[in-house]
């Protein structure tokens, strides 16, 4: 399973972090930063999207799952 977590570091945090590191080590992530590319982001135009009601249904009533959780 993979997870994603973001930081937010403070640059001196990170850049001790990074002295933490073996040279090779550092140069392997620096090549990696290099080598990635940006996801791809698709455009859709707001009235496209009532298309998209009922496209997928996962079941569930989120309001009264909540209702249920509070009473």
């Amino acid at each position: 399973m993979t997870v994603t977590v973001t930081l937010e570091l403070p640059d001196n945090v990170l850049i001790q972090a990074l002295k933490q590191l073996s040279p090779a080590r550092r140069q392997q992530l620096l090549r990696q930063l290099e080598n990635e590319t940006p996801p791809t982001v698709r455009i859709v135009p707001a009235t496209e999207l009532d298309k998209w009601t009922g496209l997928i249904a996962v079941g569930g009533d989120a309001l009264e799952d909540s209702e249920r959780l509070y009473e």
